[in-house]
């Protein structure tokens, strides 16, 4: 009965331990943004793994002729081979976040000063691209103390997502588009993709294809396309 019961306790901590490494709502180590203020019809979209000198333009393309604006997490060592793409996309008043200048997910996850050491150097190139990242989303959105202490150390403010098209691995298409579009909410933080980081280019393909039908069914319900910084500012006072 004791071996039972402390079997389930044990089991229950692993379970609690898992919700606080990876489910986006979940803050068991410390604070972070899985959305923004309610108050205004807007949503922060928000594209992981770029910049890649193919699907990052064509993206920014599709919210440009949406009237959307969006923010970037960037891989540093993306970004440093591709900083032409990078500042277009400040240039189209798109925003850019830390997602790790090498978007380790082995050793960084249990040394802070690695991952801090990762992200300054990230911090630093994208500064010199637009402007020093004030948002950083943890590699594949995991959370553990060594990535809210690195967070911590540089002053940056964690950022994961309400809803994800879930286009890392499978391809977007026109029917999780629709249904990402229908469950959004005022306030929340959408996440898509524009890089690969080893997904197949058919797959980034789906999404450019559908993005243009994510964001017109979001203007349907009357929710607007913002950055995370524009989202978390709330509501332009009278």
């Amino acid at each position: 009965m004791i071996e039972a019961l402390a079997g389930a306790v044990a089991g229950a901590g692993l379970t609690a331990l898992g919700l606080g490494m990876f489910h986006p709502k979940v803050a068991l180590f410390g604070p972070q943004h899985s959305h923004g203020p309610r108050a205004a019809p807007r949503v922060a979209l928000s594209f992981d793994d770029g910049p890649h000198p193919d699907f990052t333009p064509r993206i920014a393309e599709a919210l440009a002729k949406a009237g959307a604006q969006a923010t970037f997490f960037c891989i540093g060592e993306l970004a440093e081979k591709h900083p032409e793409v990078a500042r277009a996309l400040v240039a189209a008043g798109h925003e850019l976040g830390n997602h790790t200048f090498s978007h380790n997910t082995g050793a960084h996850l249990f040394s802070a000063a690695a991952l801090t050491d990762d992200l300054r150097r990230c911090q630093a190139l994208l500064a010199t691209l637009g402007a020093a990242p004030r948002w950083y989303r943890p590699a594949v959105g995991i959370r553990n103390p060594p990535v809210h202490a690195a967070a911590r150390a540089l002053g940056l403010q964690i950022v994961t997502w309400s809803g994800a098209a879930r286009d890392g691995a499978w391809a977007f298409d026109e029917a999780r588009a629709l249904r990402l579009a229908r469950q959004a909410q005022a306030g929340d933080i959408l996440v898509l993709h524009d890089g690969l980081r080893g997904t197949p280019s058919r797959v980034r393909e789906s999404t450019v294809r559908w993005l243009p039908t994510l964001l017109e069914a979001l203007k349907a319900r009357g929710l607007q396309p913002v950055t995370v910084s524009q989202l978390m500012a709330g509501p332009a006072q009278p």
